[in-house]
């Protein structure tokens, strides 16, 4: 089967194809049917064509960890987790957790996508407003001065002059900014990478509370998955490291992995090389010694699924003051230096 050229699917449309193969495979419908009916409620014409193309391979006998791989457009991990399904006769207990890691995965995306739109409209906003105080409204009142024989203080023209010259160039920085954000996504969205790009992430990554933790989430969340469909814990954390996308979390991931090759048990590897501390160490503890490793990762992801929110929510409502704070001794420079040459005026009048 030829590889389709159309563009990578997105968290939520990996959701709810694996949600439908979960159902079909309950319903011990076979997939080649599945696939076809899938294919009449297509929207897109290429995708329409790739689900008939994908029931054909099906209906030959070829497995569906195969047939996934031969598209090009599901990823590698969803790939092997049906190879895994297929060969411990789980893969619908597998695609109906696929389902909902995916769909974690997709709030998780909006929610860290309105975190960064959210400061940037504001910033944006914030520039347009000083750029048009400073380039507009503020040479009038130097006019209107200078016709009642009057002037603004050189101090007020030159922090003016400096004030525009910031707000424009700020204002192309962001909209230069903005494009560039937009043509990696497009890039990114059928499955292409710029080296440049992937820098400037991975030192973002490295250094933000919030990558770290959504991090941690996307490796507790697939290192449970694994658990429950019967891979061991090491294959689990190999197949799991390929997903954090996080160089700092990785680094750790492969420092624990080197720990358990050379004999040290789960607890001991994993709090040596702080890939877990405090409480969550403690219930890795108890999860091993109970048998429930499982259970406790899945209670771990959904912690640090909350943490991230809360250091997003906090980001937020830092910023929002932040902003305000800037307009505000902005706009009161402004009018202190549109003030004090009219009390001159009015005095000499007076």
């Amino acid at each position: 089967m030829a590889k389709t050229e159309i563009k990578q699917y997105s968290a939520q449309e990996l959701s709810v194809f694996c949600l439908q193969i979960s159902i079909l495979l309950h319903a011990a419908v076979p997939l080649d049917e599945g696939l076809s009916v899938m294919a009449e409620d297509a929207r897109q014409k290429e995708e329409k064509k790739l689900l008939l193309s994908m029931a054909e391979e099906a209906e030959l006998g070829n497995p569906f960890s195969k047939v996934l791989k031969e598209t090009g457009v599901y990823p590698a991990y969803m790939i092997r987790m049906t190879k895994l399904g297929e060969e411990t006769g789980t893969l619908d207990q597998i695609m109906e957790s696929l389902a909902g890691y995916y769909e974690k995965e997709h709030i998780m995306r909006k929610n860290l996508k309105n975190a960064v739109t959210y400061p940037a409209m504001m910033t944006g906003m914030l520039l347009i407003v000083l750029f048009v105080l400073f380039t507009r409204v503020m040479p009038v009142f130097e006019k209107v001065y200078k016709q009642l024989g009057a002037q603004m203080p050189p101090v007020s023209v030159a922090a003016t002059r400096l004030g525009g010259i910031f707000c424009a160039a700020a204002l192309i920085i962001v909209l230069l900014l903005g494009i560039a954000a937009f043509f990696v996504w497009i890039m990114g969205r059928y499955g292409k990478r710029l080296s440049l790009a992937e820098g400037v992430i991975n030192w973002l990554k490295r250094r933000n509370k919030i990558a770290r933790s959504i991090a941690n989430r996307r490796f507790t969340a697939v290192l449970s998955l694994t658990l429950k469909s019967g891979l061991d814990l090491e294959k689990g954390m190999e197949l799991a490291g390929e997903l954090v996308e996080n160089p700092a979390v990785e680094e750790k991931i492969r420092q624990c992995a080197s720990q358990l090759e050379a004999g040290s048990d789960y607890y001991t590897a994993m709090k040596d090389t702080g890939l877990f501390s405090g409480f969550y160490i403690q219930m890795i503890k108890v999860g091993v010694r109970s048998g429930r490793l499982d259970n406790v990762m899945s209670e771990i992801s959904r912690s640090y699924e909350e943490e991230a929110d809360l250091f997003t929510e906090q980001m937020i409502s830092r910023f929002e003051p932040t902003v305000i704070a800037v307009l505000a001794v902005s706009v009161g420079m402004i009018l202190l230096s549109v003030m004090l040459p009219l009390i001159g005026v009015l005095s000499a009048i007076g």
